[in-house]
């Protein structure tokens, strides 16, 4: 007879879990309650890698499902066959795995009548892990059972968490290219953040909660109550506090490891907590606090200070592109305030086609990030009015047939400004101010494109130009009513305009109407 302490075996040979205080839960399935405490006592006291088992039980078929409909954690169910009904034990392994979705839990099934459900036909048609008579279980194949099915449960739960940080880090990596890429959009940087915080987290920390932070004005800037310090992006318990400031109680728990980082530009590996550092040449300091025990090899520290290496260099890379386009933004409207300073009306009415241009960008289902060039880059539409002397721009009156010519010209002297630039942004300008007065039939100037020839952004400012400068008053002549106006644009589609930038036009006529709600020009050609 074997010694009881033989029943405190924690399969030494296999390496101790993570998680050693967390019990294995296995559920037992079984109307005769002589069965559950025969199953607990032969189950007492067995550990599986430093971890002891929790005996869960139901005494039905439903029973059963409505728990692991509750739980998904459950790792091990012995579940008899005949129960409520022949079959009871059956149904129950069935909807497990085809209502549930519960691929995970390993099932072991037990009958008192084995004729009744034969093993073969059992085996092959149900996805169940054992089949075992109740006769033939006794102490010590039951707990060689239990243990190699908790091993193969093991086994799954690593390969699945494998997965997840493989999809962590992969989520993670797309984020980042993202956020490298999208230099348009305002959230740009909160991408890159999010990015490298999934992907820190995949690599090391996986499921541990985490934030990044930014401290703008350096060391400083901790010492001063009003300077705070910047949530970016949060995960976990810490995900309601993005794009807020750090929380003072937050701020006093990592203070120590943040000062630390700060003064030596290096992370810090704590008990609890990591706090990773990385900084452009010029910029904030970025910080990575990762909640949650530390237990790192040398090898994964030395990977974790590289990946934080590599990511200064993204977010300098990012940095970069950020200047690049705030300098290709204000040389748009520096030249914008140009025009308006020449033409007090031409500001105004560049301004709101801009806006037009923008909505009406977006009904067509462009991204946002493509409407966004397009409301920058449209307030150069009439750049090459520069060029026009005052006599013509300002004249009171309609323009005689000299002055139109030279008016006409104003397409191509604006594209010429514009072609030689390298930025794609004033790439794009230099062709919607050559195009904006071509019309879809193919009547229209400097080229006579017509149709699809006409870029997308040409023929949608064509439309924004005229519905603004119909609407306002110029020198030349007083503002038309909106239903003439309209009316107007109706008359055009299709000749004039693109019959799809109409549509999308008066789907979004309420919002091109505030707009315009917003002022009105003073006059001007």
């Amino acid at each position: 007879m074997q010694n009881e302490d033989d029943w405190l075996i924690d399969d030494s040979e296999e390496p101790q879990d993570e998680t050693a205080a967390a019990p294995w839960p296995v559920l037992i399935v079984d109307d005769e309650p002589d069965i559950h405490q025969v199953t607990r006592l032969a189950l007492n006291g067995i550990r599986f890698l430093g971890r002891p088992l929790e005996l869960i039980s139901c005494h039905s078929g439903s029973e059963a499902l409505a728990l692991l409909a509750r739980r998904d954690d459950v790792a091990l169910m012995l579940l008899d066959v005949v129960m409520e009904s022949e079959d009871a034990g059956l149904k129950v392994a069935r909807a497990v795995r085809e209502e549930l979705g519960n691929h995970r839990v390993r099932i072991i099934l037990r009958t008192g009548q084995p004729g009744a459900a034969p093993e073969r036909d059992v085996i092959e048609s149900y996805d169940i892990n054992d089949y075992k008579a109740k006769t033939e279980l006794t102490r010590d194949k039951l707990y060689t059972a239990v243990l190699g099915t908790l091993r193969s449960y093991r086994d799954i739960m690593l390969i699945e968490q494998q997965r997840r940080m493989l999809d962590a880090n992969r989520r993670g990596l797309h984020k980042v290219i993202d956020a490298s890429s999208s230099i348009f959009q305002l959230q740009s940087i909160r991408q890159f953040a999010q990015g490298v915080l999934e992907q820190l987290q995949a690599l090391l920390f996986f499921e541990q909660e985490a934030l990044y932070v930014v401290v703008e004005g350096g060391i400083a800037t901790l010492a001063q109550d009003d300077e705070p310090i910047l949530v970016l992006y949060a995960t976990g318990k810490y995900a309601a506090l993005r794009d807020q400031p750090l929380p003072q109680q937050e701020l006093e728990r990592f203070r120590p490891a943040i000062d630390t980082a700060m003064q030596q530009g290096g992370s810090v590996f704590g008990a609890d907590h990591f706090v990773g550092f990385f900084r452009a040449r010029q910029g904030a300091a970025n910080l990575l606090i990762i909640d949650g025990p530390v237990a790192l090899s040398h090898a994964d520290r030395d990977l974790v200070e590289l990946f934080c290496r590599n990511a200064t260099i993204a977010f300098e890379n990012l940095m970069l592109h950020a200047e690049i386009e705030d300098g290709q933004r204000e040389l748009i409207y520096r030249l914008s305030d140009m025009m308006e300073d020449r033409s007090p009306s031409a500001g105004q009415h560049v301004r709101r086609v801009a806006e037009y241009a923008y909505l009406i960008a977006l009904a067509l289902g462009w991204s946002e990030d493509d409407a966004e060039r397009l409301r920058m880059v449209t307030p150069l539409h009439d750049l090459g009015k520069m060029a026009l002397p005052d006599a013509v721009l300002d004249k009171p009156t309609v323009l005689d047939d000299q002055e139109r010519t030279l008016m006409m010209r104003h397409p191509q002297q604006g594209f010429e400004l514009l072609d030689h630039a390298r930025s794609r942004l004033l790439q794009l300008a230099a062709l919607i101010a050559r195009q904006h007065h071509e019309r879809w039939d193919g009547s229209g100037y400097p080229q006579g494109l017509a149709g699809e020839a006409i870029h997308p952004a040409a023929r949608i400012v064509a439309l924004a130009d005229v519905y603004d400068a119909l609407l306002n008053a110029r020198t030349y002549k007083p503002a038309w009513t909106r239903d003439d106006t309209l009316a107007t644009i109706r008359t055009g589609r299709g000749t004039q305009f693109d019959p799809a930038v109409v549509d999308a036009f008066f789907h979004v006529l309420p919002q091109l109407e505030a707009v315009t709600a917003d002022g009105h020009d003073r006059g001007g050609h």
